[in-house]
């Protein structure tokens, strides 16, 4: 058994001219040679290049971490909760130095993200991308709660953009269950998305190259619908 990872993303947002949106995942064996993965996901908040050069540098730097970090370390809630935090707020600088040197707007995006065990699964997040779970008995449940301001609309939370303490994720531990699907998406995936009606499609792909071709499908439908924000969703499931 092992895990299959599966994205797709289109740029669709009007009047930019790059993609906002950014997925990303890496499969290490930790020190006691347990097979860990991350998964992770961002949105540009800024409407310019700074929104795309964030999630894409957000994305690369915590893959980056974490080939080597799970390599030289066990699996283990609490810390790595606490080293993703750390990494958060080192990124957070990062962006905050690029804005200052080069743009006179925040260089800053949402994060969102999984990492697992197969049997535990840390959830982290900052914004308003999602990771929801599909279960095989058609429930769906969102594992993550958008950080919103007062006003319902703003990013409340985010990476760039900040002072470096007060950047916070949000964490939760679940259980993996190796019959869901696990889809971490941008805003533009889930405001328009029929979840309930994906499970089946989804359970029917038995390749990678499949479930690709679906997320595609479903893109296509969501952009029929009207929806004019770039698009990116990101399936995690295992398969034997």
């Amino acid at each position: 058994m092992s895990i299959t990872l599966s994205g797709y993303t289109r740029q669709c947002a009007e009047k930019i001219h790059s993609n906002q949106d950014q997925f990303g995942a890496v499969r290490v064996y930790d020190v006691n040679n347990n097979e860990v993965t991350l998964a992770a996901i961002a949105d540009g908040i800024s409407m310019g290049y700074e929104g795309a050069f964030a999630s894409y540098n957000t994305i690369l730097w915590l893959l980056e971490w974490a080939k080597e970090y799970i390599h030289n370390n066990p699996f283990d809630v609490q810390a790595m909760a606490y080293e993703i935090q750390n990494q958060m707020s080192i990124y957070n600088h990062r962006l905050n130095s690029f804005s200052d040197m080069h743009s006179d707007k925040d260089t800053c995006c949402t994060i969102c993200g999984m990492i697992t065990d197969e049997r535990d699964v840390i959830i982290f997040n900052a914004g308003d991308s999602r990771l929801y779970e599909l279960l095989a008995d058609g429930r769906m449940l969102c594992l993550t709660q958008d950080d919103k301001a007062e006003d319902g609309y703003s990013i409340a939370m985010h990476i760039g953009g900040k002072n470096d303490n007060e950047v916070q994720l949000t964490f939760s531990v679940d259980t993996f269950h190796a019959d869901s699907f696990y889809i971490l998406c941008t805003d533009g995936f889930y405001k328009r998305c029929n979840f309930a009606g994906i499970y089946e499609p989804l359970y029917s792909c038995y390749t990678r190259e499949q479930t690709v071709d679906l997320l595609e499908q479903i893109t296509e439908q969501l952009v029929d619908s009207g929806e004019t924000d770039d698009i990116t969703a990101l399936v995690l499931t295992r398969s034997e």
